[in-house]
């Protein structure tokens, strides 16, 4: 009996090992929180930044680019989305406004890559304040690239504003590195900031909401770009400075946003 006993044992250890060894991503698992990015994930930003580069022209050009926020939780409307995107003509690139995960696990940042990447046009990814719960903001980094960055197209700049203070822990948003960067040396036809929450939010102190419309009329820009809120809207609730926030990917809509030389208009289109 004993014998026995020892044998089933064997058996049962050897087949677990033998599966473990099979599948080891699936299976071992130490925390949901575990920080282990795949190689080819790791700074897609940058990659796709440099992509742009590479098309960029060198003097002011007219384009679109599509905006798109928070997909957290809704991954077959994300699914969706995606594929609309890809039926869309004339489109330079996209951006995301944040919230890419629920709770920052690295498996949610491993969806949404999955998913995004599926759209033939390069992707800029901001970070938003559920992707910063747990290590979530370690993982953003290492799978994006900086929090806080810019680049220029077609002779416009594009700021991505770290406006995170709660889920960060801290009590300001790097007012110093935004001020500097939004300045417009003359070298840019427009400067638009873009940044995950709209400066109202209740997650800023009163100082700091005006504070960073302050910064955006001090530097003639016009617009201000968010998400969070997950509806479409534009206002203008401090004075000259219109701020637009684009919806979730479960309302099955979008935002098209045209450059020209002398403005930037935008549509909110439902598919």
């Amino acid at each position: 009996m004993n014998s026995y006993k020892s044998l089933l044992v064997t058996v049962i250890v050897l087949s677990l090992l033998s599966i473990m060894a099979s599948s080891c991503d699936e299976v071992i698992e130490y925390s949901p929180y575990q920080n282990i990015i795949k190689d080819k994930w790791k700074a897609q930003n940058p990659a796709n930044i440099k992509a742009l580069n590479q098309q960029s022209e060198t003097t002011f050009k007219p384009f679109k680019i599509v905006l798109i926020a928070d997909s957290h939780t809704y991954y077959d409307d994300f699914e969706k989305q995606v594929k609309y995107i890809n039926t869309l003509k004339d489109i330079d690139f996209v951006i995301h406004l944040g919230d890419l995960t629920l709770s920052a696990i690295n498996r949610e940042f491993e969806w949404y890559s999955d998913i995004i990447n599926k759209i033939k046009i390069p992707v800029i990814t901001l970070i938003g304040n559920h992707d910063c719960l747990a290590n979530g903001y370690d993982i953003y980094k290492e799978m994006f690239g900086p929090s806080d960055f810019y680049f220029s197209y077609n002779g416009v700049k594009f700021v991505m504003f770290d406006n995170i203070v709660w889920e960060k822990k801290v009590k300001d948003p790097d007012f110093e590195w935004f001020s500097e960067t939004i300045v417009n040396d003359k070298n840019y036809t427009h400067v638009i900031p873009f940044a995950h929450i709209p400066p109202w939010d209740e997650q800023f102190s009163y100082g700091n909401e005006l504070f960073y419309n302050y910064l955006l009329e001090k530097n003639d820009i016009s617009l201000s770009v968010h998400g969070h809120i997950h509806r479409y809207d534009v206002r203008q609730p401090y004075g000259t400075v219109n701020y637009l926030s684009v919806p979730s990917c479960n309302r099955n809509q979008l935002v098209i946003m045209a450059i020209q030389s002398d403005t930037v208009t935008f549509e909110n289109i439902a598919y």
